[in-house]
């Protein structure tokens, strides 16, 4: 005997409708459209209902007769435990709610892997939704490929970029895009660090493609990066470097493949046990920033006497007096919603950020130094 065959026999809208002397239809609009009866009538229906440990229409089978799922699904790079340690994250989905509960939408979170390979993906190829949010996944991410043959409207938050799709070749429907200009932000990072006289610089990274490991990324590694946020991030940090008369390949760049508090944590003291003349880092998130000033304060340095720390997203307490490039989290979820419940493909929007100087920038010990000195 199969599972199937074993398992107890879900009582069905028929059952309903014969203990209470109505037809079908009426058992199923006392769930689904409830102004259509007397409160009485409806109320003799559901109780009888719940007698018979019947507890509405199945929303699979009522998707497959309609055509919807009345589901949206968000589909993360790594396991949902790592999306909840993250406060960008959080924000995202705050701003993804601002739409769907509105509108009655359910939020299916999927789940990627902390090691993702070719054969993975059941959950992205099978969960029954009406359209996909890809939130930050690198263009090589099987993932990634999975979620595209599933041909269904799709909304990507800040990677892959426009820009790299094209060499995945074309989608139907082609996807809409909602991110920040992260040169830029980059940019404007590093340019604040160098304008307090910073010359010894160091960078804690995402990891570069799919499949990253932790370790220093030399300009090898740079130039092979297709992860589009770490990517531009990256060449905005050089661009800045260069603007100043200084060369970029001088700085220690680390990967944190792994966001995890343990993966971030590592990640900086690496950092820092190789670039142990460092004044200044521009790290790629909040949390791998107040990481790097954990690591700090293990080795005795102050911060910011001895080592300035520049985040990104602007998450971060009020109270950790973090200097922080700040972009609008909720509101990227907020218009991915709507480009999503709208015309995915009509387009990208990029949203402003800018830098929020606080407490753990100041000028460097030396301000005369240089980079690699």
């Amino acid at each position: 005997m199969t599972g199937d065959e074993s398992a107890p026999r879900r009582p069905g809208v028929v059952a309903v409708a014969r203990a209470v002397g109505v037809s079908p239809s009426t058992v199923s609009n006392a769930f689904n459209r409830p102004e259509r009866l007397s409160p009485a009538l409806r109320e003799r229906v559901l109780r009888a209902a719940a007698e018979l440990g019947y507890g509405g229409p199945d929303p699979v089978a009522r998707s497959l007769r309609s055509g919807r799922a009345g589901a949206i699904g968000v589909v993360f790079r790594r396991s949902l435990a790592y999306a909840f340690d993250e406060p960008a994250t959080v924000e995202l989905l705050r701003g993804l709610s601002d739409v769907s509960d509105p509108r009655q939408l359910a939020l299916v979170l999927v789940p990627g892997l902390p090691q993702v390979d070719p054969g993975v993906g059941p959950a992205v190829r099978n969960t029954a939704v009406d359209g996909l949010i890809v939130y930050s996944m690198a263009a090589d991410d099987p993932l990634f490929q999975a979620a595209r043959e599933r041909r269904l409207p799709t909304v990507i938050v800040d990677s892959p970029a426009v820009a790299d799709l094209a060499a995945l070749g074309p989608a139907s429907p082609d996807p809409g895009f909602v991110g920040i200009d992260d040169r830029a932000a980059a940019e404007t990072a590093v340019r604040h660090l160098l304008e307090l006289g910073h010359r010894r610089l160091a960078v804690l990274s995402f990891g570069l493609t799919a499949h990253s490991r932790p370790g220093p990324a030399d300009l090898r590694h740079q130039a092979e990066a297709v992860a589009s946020v770490p990517k531009a991030r990256l060449e905005g940090s050089a661009r800045a470097v260069a603007a100043a008369g200084l060369d970029w390949s001088d700085v220690p760049v680390e990967l944190v493949p792994v966001t995890s508090a343990e993966g971030c944590l590592a990640g900086a003291r690496a950092l820092l046990d190789r670039a142990h003349a460092a004044t200044a880092v521009f790290a790629f998130s909040d949390p791998l920033a107040l990481a790097v000033r954990e690591a700090a304060r293990e080795r005795g340095l102050s911060v910011p006497g001895d080592l300035s720390i520049v985040g990104f997203d602007d998450t971060a307490p009020a109270a950790e007096g973090l200097t922080s490039i700040h972009q609008p989290l909720r509101d990227k979820g907020r218009i991915a919603a709507e480009l999503l419940l709208g015309d995915a493909s009509a387009g990208s929007e990029l949203l402003p950020t800018r830098l929020v100087v606080r407490e753990s920038t100041a000028n460097p010990p030396d301000a005369a130094q240089g980079v690699g000195t």
